[in-house]
């Protein structure tokens, strides 16, 4: 009996049905891939609304976009919205090795293996923040330039004072910068051109301090409505700026699968180099936010000065280091591990001191 042959097909993984649409953005122009049933259309745009109506005319409202995300990613965003597309990724640029560490890169080639990643869906996202948490985000970060800027200003005002022989001369205080020491400081006068240096430091102090005062006043309004700070606010030495700059970074809790991916967010995880069997570990990788990671430094500090526990907890890392500096990032990384905690669990702080958050929470109210 004659065999018969059946033929077998080879198995091809099917294309999307869908496009994807790759898109490098670029300052003036940027250049768009449209990748369907394995072919490949490249063109380019002016970022300019000739431009905007060229691409919207060429791609169908059902395709799954996908582009970089840089300094015009939330602008291009809105405008993709107000178009009508819905299926919007955001890539993590630090993340996008094949894009990263391509030997031939052109923004040509890069909208095309964003269009290819996409097809096959392996792009790592990033997280773009809505209108209204962008604007909160930028008063945050103007407040932080602000505190930055009146530290160093302080810091001037010291220096110049002592290296003139006249800082021991001030009113004793615990604060370097009380009312009475400021009444003394601007009473000073040289009989020269020194008052001159001196009145416009302290003039420019007085004037980063005012510019401070409507941007708490709005952060404060802000945070009255967010239990995510009032949570924060149970850690003592933990104010309303602090918890609102933390919460603004983390946002919604839940997109993090648990507490490393957060401190991986916040750069307080070590760099990894890994070969076959070979792990290497280096320093802190200070990915992500850099704004974020200063307050959790800060955190770290008001922490252990208030907190037995954490300042225990400290102490021994740094006995076991031998090293203060990685023993702050140690408690860092403690720190991110329980507020990751509180926020998922709804939780406040286990070493809390109820009088100390309810007169925190009583100021609150009351500003």
């Amino acid at each position: 009996m004659k065999k018969t042959k059946t033929k077998t097909k080879k198995s091809r993984s099917m294309p999307s049905a869908m496009p994807t649409v790759g898109i490098d953005l670029g300052e003036e122009t940027s250049h768009a891939t449209i990748f369907a049933n394995e072919k490949m259309d490249t063109f380019e745009f002016a970022m300019a609304p000739e431009g905007y109506a060229a691409l919207r005319a060429k791609i169908p409202l059902d395709a799954r976009i996908v582009f970089e995300s840089s300094g015009t990613a939330y602008p291009f965003y809105r405008r993709l919205r107000e178009f009508g597309f819905a299926d919007i990724t955001v890539a993590h640029p630090t993340q996008l090795a094949w894009i990263v560490k391509s030997k031939k890169k052109n923004d040509k080639v890069d909208s095309q293996k964003l269009a290819k990643l996409h097809s096959v869906g392996i792009i790592p996202e990033a997280h773009l923040l809505d209108r209204a948490d962008q604007i909160f985000r930028d008063l945050l970060v103007q407040r932080v330039k602000l505190g930055a800027e009146i530290a160093r200003l302080k810091c001037s005002v010291i220096g110049y004072l002592k290296r003139e022989g006249l800082f021991e001369d001030l009113p004793e205080a615990a604060d370097n910068f009380s009312d009475g020491r400021r009444r003394a400081m601007k009473a000073l006068s040289f009989g020269d051109e020194r008052d001159l240096v001196l009145g416009t430091m302290l003039a420019r102090l007085d004037t980063a301090e005012r510019l401070t005062l409507p941007l708490e006043r709005t952060i404060k309004a802000r945070a009255k409505e967010s239990e995510d700070v009032k949570l924060l606010m149970s850690i003592p030495g933990v104010n309303f700026y602090l918890g609102s700059l933390i919460c603004s970074y983390v946002g919604d809790v839940r997109r993090f699968p648990d507490a490393d991916h957060l401190a991986s967010f916040f750069g307080v995880v070590p760099a990894e180099r890994n070969s076959s069997s070979i792990r290497r570990v280096g320093r802190m990788s200070k990915n992500g936010p850099a704004n974020a990671r200063m307050a959790l430094a800060i955190m770290v500090d008001t922490v252990t000065k208030h907190e037995g526990r954490m300042r225990e907890y400290y102490a021994k890392a740094k006995s076991r280091t031998g090293r203060g500096k990685l023993a702050h990032v140690v408690t860092m990384r403690k720190l991110v591990r329980m507020i990751f905690a509180m926020l998922t669990r709804r939780e406040k702080w286990r070493w809390e001191e109820p009088e100390l958050t309810h007169r925190k929470l009583k100021a609150l109210s009351a500003g």
